[in-house]
């Protein structure tokens, strides 16, 4: 049923776009535009029969025509359909020709595409005029070819117009995907930073087990009981082991051999930046300023931390405001800078904002902190790629995070 009411739409579409049409050069060749809506339909839609879609334009035509030259023009059914009645042959023989020739399978290449179908169109021309009892000197040919050239390129034009709008949309929708990727790729790592740090812990408690356990060598209850605790220690231990090692290959997969441009990476964080903004309702202006674009190797360790910090700075203003985010190198070193013009941190606690587990941010509904692995996560990144993170405060109010990373850990 859906097939049957899209040929239909189609076929109407072609009869109503075939009554718009003109005499070239002043010549008795009469062109419709309805050739150009039946190239587009044949280039474009992959479920339509080209042969089946002509025969029915060619009907759709021939009703339309007889039915506008009896009603405007007072002529007979038998003058109308007489008259018509090549139009109709037009379209059966373009639909045939297309059809054997396959015009749809060379539609991806420009050349022969246009070729084919300037060939068709002019081939159906000539049978429609021939069956009119019309002469075809060499003036009428060179017509007939021409105006087959223009609205072969036209529907041309018009198809390639749709497919790079349709590129484009996917080449966007292929963008976004591929910031939320980041994102949350940026996300499990910074969780992986929290599981290693229970694994040490994990380690620890283990370690205290088995002390417990040679202490009271002469209690053999006690010393059971923490053997038991012991055992049941390495199997958490086992299975942290087990998540931490498939997040790691997860992350390896796109790690190895995986680049990225600077400038990537700056479109990648305002789409995410954005997205954020729109979700908290804050009005907040971002500014990059990045002199370079050097092409990254371990592209998602800085996605993480820039990431982190902008958060952290969005968190740390108003509903408006201004955050800068630059970038700029010398020799050995990339310097990233991300400055807010928010809240400020106090003195007091300035010192404590890298230590795990410190945060100055609660849930104003539930009251709950948040983990305070952010800062600490960033920091411990900076250090396995050899650089530092400094924090000072602005002049007027906000604070700026620097960060210092050796230019081979970043591009190699």
């Amino acid at each position: 049923m859906e097939k049957a009411k899209k040929y239909l739409l189609l076929m109407i579409t072609i009869a109503l776009f075939g009554e718009i049409y003109f005499y070239p050069l002043h010549s008795s060749l009469r062109i419709s535009a309805g050739i150009i809506a039946l190239n587009l339909i044949i280039l474009l839609v992959d479920d339509v029969s080209e042969f089946s879609i002509a025969i029915l334009a060619a009907v759709a035509v021939f009703l339309l025509r007889n039915s506008t030259g009896m009603y405007f023009s007072n002529l007979s059914l038998i003058a109308a359909a007489s008259y018509n009645l090549p139009s109709a042959v037009y379209y059966l023989v373009y639909g045939f020709l297309t059809f054997f020739l396959g015009v749809r399978k060379h539609r991806d290449q420009l050349l022969p595409t246009i070729v084919l179908m300037t060939s068709v169109d002019s081939l159906s021309n000539i049978t429609e005029a021939l069956i009119r009892d019309k002469l075809i000197n060499y003036q009428m040919l060179q017509v007939i070819v021409l105006v087959g050239l223009a609205r072969s390129i036209a529907a041309y034009f018009i198809y390639s117009l749709y497919k790079n709008q349709e590129l484009f949309i996917l080449n966007r929708e292929h963008q976004n995907r591929y910031g939320q990727l980041n994102v949350l790729i940026a996300d499990i790592q910074a969780e992986m930073f929290y599981l290693r740090k229970s694994m040490d812990d994990i380690e620890q408690v283990m370690s205290k087990s088995y002390k417990l356990y040679e202490k009271y060598k002469d209690h053999a209850d006690l010393q059971e009981d923490t053997l038991d605790i012991a055992r049941e220690v390495h199997e958490i231990k086992k299975d942290y082991h087990r998540v931490l090692g498939g997040f790691e290959s997860f992350l390896k997969n796109f790690e190895d051999g995986g680049t990225m441009t600077l400038k990537d990476m700056q479109n990648i964080i305002k789409e995410n930046t954005h997205r954020y903004l729109s979700t908290h309702q804050k009005d907040i202006t971002i500014q990059f300023y990045f002199d370079d674009d050097f092409r990254l190797i371990k592209y998602y360790n800085l996605f993480t931390v820039l990431n982190n910090l902008i958060i952290n700075a969005i968190d740390a203003s108003s509903d408006s405001g201004f955050i800068e985010v630059t970038e700029h190198s010398n020799h050995d070193h990339i310097f990233f800078a991300v400055k807010d013009h928010g809240e400020g941190i106090d003195e007091d606690i300035m010192p404590y904002i890298f230590n795990p587990g410190f945060t100055t941010k609660y849930d104003v509904h539930t009251g709950k902190s948040s983990t305070g692995i952010g800062l600490s996560h960033v920091k411990n990144i900076l250090e396995t790629l050899g650089g530092n993170i400094t924090v000072t405060p602005n002049t007027e109010k906000g604070v700026s995070f620097v960060l210092s990373i050796p230019k081979q850990s970043l591009i190699g």
